[in-house]
């Protein structure tokens, strides 16, 4: 899912995109920022994994967190954010999918660490079985 398709948002804005294929991504993503996705289909077999297209040119780490319902919803998987080498240089950061991400859900990718600064950008995520 391309991270700039979101229905609500705090902290962030969106930016033009080097990224092979990519338009806009989301920028600037800190600490308590957020992005929310209505409807999303996870199908009646949980996923197993999610990867997120990243880009980070932060000295601190942070991490995003896909959490369903609300910003502080339970948390299904934790990505890390690392410096990629520049806020254009795009990596794409796997995780495990835990949880009960099932049927049609709200989803929201949660900024978390960081140490207050802005520290990644977002291309898109995508789960899998």
């Amino acid at each position: 899912m391309g991270a700039a398709y979101y229905d609500e948002q705090r902290g962030t804005d969106v930016q033009r995109c080097t990224d092979a294929g990519c338009g806009r991504n989301v920028g600037w993503l800190a600490a308590g920022d957020y992005l929310g996705y209505a409807d999303v289909d996870f199908g009646a077999t949980a996923p197993r994994t999610v990867t997120a297209r990243l880009a980070s040119g932060a000295s601190t780490n942070g991490t995003l967190e896909f959490r369903l319902g609300s910003p502080a919803g339970p948390v299904v998987a934790t990505v890390p954010a690392a410096s990629t080498g520049g806020w254009q240089s795009w990596a794409s950061r796997s995780a495990n999918v835990s949880g009960s991400a099932t049927g049609v859900q709200r989803l929201y990718v949660v900024a978390a660490g960081g140490g207050g600064a802005n520290f990644a950008n977002l291309n898109w995520f995508q789960f899998a079985r």
